[in-house]
């Protein structure tokens, strides 16, 4: 008996063949992108910022100066007295001034005077102020003080005495100066010679205390060199007879090599005889 013929259904097959086919494509579709997609570079995370601080707008600079005292009613020639010494007596002091500056001498009368811990008051002339204000910055910085004395140095003669409105604008511009040039606006004001005649009433009208002094070292005549500092230096004792000297000395107008060299010796006299070191900021 015959076996039957297997019958190939080429239809089907054909079918079939291209059902493969159309599944080989997908697969290998799939496959190029999932590989495309693995070479591609990583897309980068947008980073997080963060929020920037409110920007505020600087602070203007604090002047920690406090306003000037009411002007003493009375020309001063005493330095003002400090807290108490034994036995409850008020402590002697004394305040060193220092006229005509800033010149070639200040740099050195700070160091001596920084180097001793001693403060003391300068009373500038508007000129030399104006073309060194960083020697104005540089005395309030060591905590020493500073007055007005007048623009020019002009001296009047003392019979005639000031006239108001020129010293009005002499005060005016070197007050003008000190301010712009430390922040502060002087307090203090010492009239060029000494004199007073007329000056009184402007510098109250200005919210000054005329500041004069008790105990002249005439340093300001002194030759250019060091061998007359031991002459100012006992001018400047004669304030150890008094309670609360105002002593003049000279850091500008001059070669001032004599004040220098004598500075030393005036700050150990007075130190050493119990005397407290005070600037001229606090008169009444």
């Amino acid at each position: 008996m015959s076996r039957p013929r297997l019958r190939v259904r080429w239809d089907r097959v054909s079918v079939l063949v291209a059902l493969v086919a159309v599944l080989a494509t997908v697969v290998a579709h799939t496959v190029v992108v999932a590989v495309r997609n693995n070479l591609k570079p990583a897309e980068a995370k947008p980073a997080l910022v963060e929020a920037a601080a409110p920007v505020h707008p600087a602070a203007p600079a604090v002047n920690r100066q406090p306003t000037c005292p009411r002007p003493s009613p009375r020309v001063v020639r005493t330095a003002p007295p400090v807290g108490h010494g034994q036995a409850g007596r008020t402590q002697p002091t004394v305040a060193l001034t220092f006229d005509d500056g800033p010149g070639p001498a200040t740099p050195e009368v700070l160091n001596v005077l920084q180097q001793n811990g001693v403060p003391a008051t300068f009373f500038v002339i508007g000129q030399n102020a104006a073309a060194e204000p960083e020697m104005l910055q540089r005395i309030v910085a060591a905590g020493n003080v500073i007055g007005d004395h007048t623009w020019s140095h002009h001296i009047p003669s003392a019979r005639a005495g000031w006239k108001a409105s020129t010293l009005t604008n002499e005060i005016d511009h070197t007050r003008r100066v000190i301010r712009d040039a430390t922040g502060r606006k002087p307090c203090l004001f010492r009239p060029p010679g000494g004199i007073v005649k007329g000056a009184e009433g402007v510098a109250h009208a200005a919210g000054l205390s005329m500041i004069l002094w008790s105990v002249d070292t005439r340093d300001w005549a002194a030759p250019p060199n060091t061998r007359f500092a031991p002459v100012i230096q006992k001018r400047a004792a004669a304030g150890l007879k008094q309670k609360h000297p105002v002593i003049l000395l000279h850091d500008g107008g001059g070669n001032r090599v004599a004040t220098v060299a004598a500075l030393v010796g005036i700050i150990n006299d007075y130190r050493s005889h119990g005397y407290q070191f005070v600037t001229l900021d606090k008169v009444r």
